[in-house]
């Protein structure tokens, strides 16, 4: 499933970028993909990405069946960080979430598309037949980019998660894409 990878990837605008399943000897790039993104970027992401012995711990316990990241990156660095979070056991096997977080130079430039089409075929090798993406409402551009990409919202949770940095409540949106059998 992942011998395709590395790959490349040519953005609308001539980027040539690579794409490849996460390593463990990407502990200390990953780290500083996150610690280098805006606070507005990271305000509502689901893990303290700032804990330098988290990104080592996700990088010493890769599990592909568990956990799937796929990197993006543009001149040896890494510019975006693909996830896709499998259910192992239980009634939600058939369901995978999935994250998806770009550097600022490369929002908006249909990276995240690309990313969202590549989790989505890698979910359907898994037999996943949805994926679950949870976004918080103030980002309106993200939630348009998803209902690009096919994902319908199915429903909004009031005052659902709180901001780490200010601690306010924000509204979490619920979009889910059906796969193809």
């Amino acid at each position: 499933m992942l011998e395709e990878y590395p790959k490349k990837i040519t953005l609308p605008d001539g980027a040539t970028l690579t794409l490849r399943p996460m390593s463990r000897d990407d502990q200390y790039s990953l780290y500083s993909f996150f610690i280098s993104l805006p606070e507005e970027d990271r305000r509502f992401l689901r893990n303290d990405v700032t804990d330098r012995k988290l990104i080592e711990k996700w990088a010493r316990n890769l599990n592909f069946n568990r956990v799937l990241p796929i990197l993006a990156e543009y001149d040896g660095k890494i510019v975006a960080n693909a996830t896709l979070h499998f259910q192992t056991f239980g009634w939600g096997r058939h369901v995978a979430e999935i994250r998806v977080t770009i550097t600022p130079e490369f929002q908006g430039r249909k990276l995240g598309s690309v990313l969202l089409q590549e989790l989505a075929n890698l979910a359907a090798q898994h037999q996943v037949k949805k994926l679950l993406a949870r976004i918080v409402t103030n980002r309106e551009v993200v939630i348009r980019a998803f209902k690009k990409a096919d994902f319908n919202q199915v429903t909004v949770l009031k005052n659902y998660v709180k901001d780490v940095y200010s601690q306010n409540y924000a509204d979490i949106a619920m979009l889910v894409k059906e796969l193809a059998a």
